[in-house]
C-alpha cells in the first residue's frame, strides 16, 4: 500500500524536538503522494514553521499539565473539554485514514478525538525517557514507534516498533570525517540548542585558554547566547584563540561536517543528528529538562560506545580541559567512537514509520 490518496492528521509539537521528526515523517508521507494535517497550539514552534514550509496547521488551544503552578494545571484541566471539541470538528473535516501523536500538549485532544471517532492512532516518541503526553495516550494508542530501545521499559503497549528519530536526510548523506593529521587543527563545535548554552559560555572558554597552554592546535565554532556573544569572543581574541562565535548556525548540516568533536545538550533530535554523521561527542544534558529526558538520551548514546556524558554540575573548566587533551591524544579512539555512533544512524526511520502507519490502515 501507499500514502496515495490517503490522509495522515499529525498532532503535537510545541518544541524542534518534536517538530522537526513530524516533519520528516510528513515529507515522506507527501513524497508518497498523500496528504498531511498538522494540528498544533497558537504558541508552540509549529505555528512559526510550518507556514514557512507550505504545511497546513490548524490549531486548537490547549495548555500545559507539567509546571506552570497549581493555577496554570487548574486552568489547563478546564479547558480539556474545549480543546477536545476542536479536535474533534478538526478531525471530522479533515477525515485523515490514521492520526499520528508526536508528544507535546496538541497530541492529547486530537489523538483522543481520532480514537472517540473510531480511527487508527500511533505515538512516536523521540526521546529515552518518553514524555507525559506520550505515556498518557500510550494507553489508547494502536501502535507507538520509539527512537531509542530503552524507551520500550516505560510502555506496557505490546504493539512497539523500534524505528529510531526520523531527521533531515542531508545528515545521513555524509560519510565520517576521519581525524585530523598531523600538523592539521582540531575542529571543536559546541552549541547548546536552539537559543545557545549559557553555561557553555562560562565553562568552555576557559577550558580551551587551557588547553591552548598545552600547545594543542584547535580552532573553534562556539554557538552563544545573543547577550553573551561580545564577552565570550573577546575572551577568545585574548587568549590567541581561533574562535567563530554566533548566536545561531544558519547551515548545521555543513557546521556538523567541519567537527572533529562535538560538545552539546542531549535533545533527541540533536543526538539523531549527531548519529547520523558519526560524530564523537560529550554530551551535557540540560538538567531541568522534562523527566530528565536528557540525561536518558545521552546514557543511551554512551553506553553504545557512541560518546561521552558527563552531568552540567560536574563539569569544570579543568575537568572539560583533561577530557580534551585525552581525546585529541588519542585520534584512534575518537574514530572508534565516531564508527559506533554512525551504526545508530536510522536512515529509514521516516519510511519505516509511514509504512507502520499504512500497515494500521489495512
Amino acid at each position: 500500500m501507499s500514502c496515495q490518496g490517503k490522509k495522515l492528521l499529525i498532532a503535537g509539537g510545541g518544541t524542534g524536538g518534536h517538530l522537526f521528526p513530524a516533519l520528516a515523517i510528513c515529507e515522506e508521507w507527501e513524497t508518497q503522494g498523500g496528504e498531511v494535517l498538522f494540528v498544533g497550539t497558537p504558541r508552540g514552534l509549529e505555528n512559526r514553521i510550518l507556514p514557512q514550509k507550505g504545511k497546513n496547521l490548524a490549531l486548537i488551544k490547549v495548555g500545559k499539565i507539567k509546571g506552570g503552578g497549581i493555577t496554570g494545571k487548574i486552568k489547563t484541566l478546564l479547558g480539556l473539554p474545549m480543546a477536545l471539541l476542536s479536535a474533534i470538528k478538526i478531525v471530522r473535516n479533515f477525515k485523515p485514514d490514521v492520526v499520528l501523536g508526536v508528544g507535546g500538549y496538541a497530541s492529547a485532544p486530537a489523538v483522543a478525538a481520532a480514537k472517540l471517532l473510531f480511527i487508527p492512532t500511533a505515538l512516536h516518541e523521540q526521546n529515552a525517557m518518553p514524555g507525559l503526553s506520550n505515556r498518557m495516550l500510550s494507553r489508547i494508542a494502536t501502535k507507538i514507534f520509539i527512537s531509542f530501545g530503552a524507551a520500550k521499559e516505560h510502555f506496557t503497549h505490546k504493539n512497539i516498533q523500534l524505528t529510531g528519530n526520523p531527521v533531515n536526510q542531508e545528515f545521513h548523506k555524509q560519510a565520517i570525517k576521519p581525524p585530523p593529521t598531523k600538523g592539521e587543527p582540531w575542529q571543536i563545535l559546541i552549541f547548546g540548542g536552539s537559543l545557545g548554552a549559557k553555561v557553555f559560555g562560562e565553562i568552555v572558554p576557559p577550558a580551551l585558554a587551557k588547553l591552548k597552554e598545552e600547545n594543542i592546535n584547535f580552532q573553534v565554532q562556539h554557538q552563544v547566547q545573543a547577550d553573551n556573544i561580545e564577552q565570550v569572543q573577546e575572551f577568545y581574541n585574548n587568549n590567541n584563540i581561533n574562535a567563530k562565535t554566533t548566536s545561531f548556525f544558519q547551515d548545521m548540516s555543513n557546521v556538523y561536517a567541519k567537527a572533529d568533536i562535538v560538545i552539546c545538550r542531549a535533545g533527541a533530535t540533536t543526538v539523531t543528528e549527531l548519529s547520523a554523521l558519526g560524530k564523537p561527542a560529550l554530551l551535557i544534558p540540560y538538567p531541568y529538562a522534562a523527566d530528565d529526558h536528557q540525561a536518558a538520551n545521552a546514557q543511551a548514546y554512551a553506553d553504545k560506545g557512541a560518546g561521552w556524558m558527563q552531568r552540567q554540575e560536574d563539569t569544570s573548566p579543568q575537568w572539560l580541559t583533561e577530557f580534551l587533551k585525552q581525546r585529541t591524544n588519542n585520534p584512534s579512539e575518537l574514530k572508534t567512537t565516531a564508527q559506533n555512533a554512525k551504526k545508530l544512524a536510522t536512515p529509514n526511520a521516516a519510511q519505516d514509520i509511514v509504512k507502520g502507519l499504512l500497515g494500521l490502515i489495512q
